[in-house]
């Protein structure tokens, strides 16, 4: 079981943290979107809300690899995972749109994601560095 880092964990709290979501295609294309609900219930679990996100879901459901980044300034932080579960009905998805409610969106579904490594992307000698 991997455990993303305690800091990294305060970075995907914070709001001005810029969040992507980066998936690949059965044929290996990439795709990337930048998604305000990405969050970590815990240091092994990562979350998405499913809004908007038609190319990113097919590409899960056909692959379920993935990778998030977090940003902010020159720190950066890859968090490679592998999809377990797209809940549509449930308290996660409760849960997560009772957040989005105040934007006006709403998740059709919420991916739960294991995280299989972590690593350091920042602008600095120490990019690719694995951190868990």
């Amino acid at each position: 079981m991997t455990n993303i880092p305690s800091e990294i964990m305060e970075l995907l709290k914070a709001q001005t943290t810029t969040k992507i979501l980066v998936t690949a295609s059965k044929d290996a294309k990439p795709h990337a979107i930048v998604a305000g609900s990405i969050a970590a219930p815990s240091a092994d679990t990562m979350i998405i809300g499913e809004i908007l996100m038609k190319v990113s879901a097919k590409n899960l459901s056909d692959n379920p690899k993935a990778s998030f980044l977090i940003s902010s300034g020159k720190d950066a932080y890859a968090i490679e995972c592998t999809a377990k579960a797209r809940l549509d009905s449930g308290p996660e998805i409760d849960a997560m749109n009772k957040a989005l409610e105040a934007m006006g969106l709403r998740a059709a579904a919420v991916w739960v994601f294991k995280v299989d490594a972590v690593f350091f992307q920042g602008a600095s000698p120490k990019a690719g560095t694995k951190l868990a």
